[in-house]
């Protein structure tokens, strides 16, 4: 599942989360050398998953109670979300 590869690649140190002031964030993926940018949204859902979400259920509360989406939406731009960064880290 795509949330367990990311969440492999955070908790081994690959990729590294960074805020910014503004709300939004840089993840760094060391072994790819590259830098993705991260909205407010993609922002929390990697925060969530570094703070322990395992599920695309905990990762959509995470995202209903920070932002006002319905759960659906938050759901499915959540899984979008994870599917988009698992493929760059298999690549």
């Amino acid at each position: 599942m795509a949330v367990e590869v990311v969440r492999e690649a955070l908790c081994s140190g690959r990729l590294t989360i960074n805020p910014l002031d503004d709300g939004s964030g840089v993840v760094l993926d060391v072994d790819g050398e590259q830098l993705l940018t991260m909205n407010p949204t993609g922002l929390q859902i990697m925060t969530a998953i570094d703070a322990g979400a395992e599920s695309i259920d905990e990762i959509t509360s995470a995202i209903t109670g920070q932002f006002e989406v319905g759960p659906d939406q938050a759901r499915s731009d959540g899984e979008e979300f994870i599917r988009k960064v698992a493929s760059v880290l298999q690549s």
